[in-house]
């Protein structure tokens, strides 16, 4: 993933993985992207939930430190009920 995920690209982002064919582990490397609001958390968090329902064990790396904040703050996928 590259670039701004945002509320009006969030769709697009959680649209662009292939939940049905997810294989056995999926890292999301988030190296060159940035998240900047709650859509975008929201997505990321839809993006690992369904890929975990799947079956795939989920790592996401390389978050900038303004949006590891944002995900600590907001998102729900690594919480230990959510895994």
């Amino acid at each position: 993933m590259r670039g701004q995920v945002f509320f009006a690209c969030a769709v697009q982002f959680a649209n662009s993985f292939d939940y049905v064919h997810a294989p056995e582990r999926v890292v999301i490397d988030l190296t060159d992207a940035h998240f900047w609001d709650t859509t975008a958390v929201a997505a990321l968090d839809r993006v690992v939930l369904k890929l975990r329902r799947h079956g795939a064990g989920v790592e996401v790396i390389g978050l900038n430190r303004a949006s590891q904040s944002l995900v600590d703050r907001l998102g729900t996928h690594g919480e230990p009920a959510a895994r």
